[in-house]
């Protein structure tokens, strides 16, 4: 995800949490309309009502609900007291991994599939996207930097070009195949990559052909629109194979370790 996209809201689980607003760009307190996990399944999770009056132990507790997704993400939308508009922001949890050489904590960590709150994401009123997440390939993300830099100076058809040579990089970095970029950006199914992900990855490719070849004007909101493609294939691509490797790892010292004591 790019810095710019990023959003600092304290105390977003809350019903009345803090920040500066998207919209008007002041400090305020958000009402908190509606808050529920959009992947990867989804739920609501409404916030309990106000509990009065109600002794401790007078009513049966309910059944077991499973542990949640280690990887998820929860959307909130939030209504600003001040403009009274509302800002969409997506809560993107991974694993609660200890640092450091605790074998032990990893595995306690592991079993109870522990989570924590990674990043908050602005997902509507938008920001435009400037820079890639580190664990994609520094040459992917330099060309998509470019872009970026065309894109905010106005120059939208280049900005275009930039994105398709960066989803070309990105191609080529997982070794896809064919004729053409069409072809290779449909390969990547066939290298683990998710179908919605080859769909928004073409969706940049027929963006920049459009531009350079057909002379296609699109406006500001529809090239950032696949700026965001291209940074959530990023985040499925290489940042949660980076996460998951992390719990792998964890799960082995553990083995490691039981087997060395055995």
């Amino acid at each position: 995800m790019s810095e710019r996209s990023r959003v600092t809201i304290e105390a977003i689980d809350t019903r009345t949490p803090t920040g500066e607003c998207p919209n008007c760009k002041l400090n305020v307190a958000f009402r908190h309309v509606s808050r529920r996990d959009v992947w990867p399944v989804l739920k609501d999770r409404p916030f309990s009502p106000a509990r009065s009056g109600v002794v401790s132990g007078s009513r049966p507790n309910p059944d077991p609900q499973p542990k949640d997704d280690v990887f998820r993400v929860v959307e909130h939308i939030l209504s600003c007291q001040s403009c009274h508009k509302t800002a969409v922001v997506h809560q993107h949890w991974g694993p609660d991994l200890p640092k450091g050489d605790d074998l032990d904590g990893f595995a306690a960590a592991v079993k109870e599939r522990a989570s924590m709150p990674r990043l908050l994401v602005l997902v509507h009123p938008r920001r435009s996207t400037q820079t890639l997440d580190e664990a994609a390939p520094q040459e992917v993300r330099d060309l998509f930097s470019e872009g970026t830099r065309c894109q905010e100076a106005g120059a939208l058809r280049a900005a275009a070009a930039m994105y398709r040579a960066a989803v070309e990089e990105l191609c080529k970095d997982r070794g896809a195949t064919g004729r053409n970029l069409k072809e290779k950006i449909a390969d990547l199914a066939n290298r683990g990559v998710p179908a919605e992900v080859v769909r928004d990855l073409d969706e940049a490719r027929t963006l920049g052909n459009w531009s350079l070849h057909d002379g296609l004007a699109f406006s500001y909101e529809e090239v950032d629109d696949v700026a965001s493609l291209i940074q959530e294939a990023v985040f499925v691509v290489y940042v949660q194979p980076e996460q998951r490797a992390a719990l792998r790892a964890a799960r082995q010292q553990r083995r490691d370790q039981a087997r060395a004591g055995a």
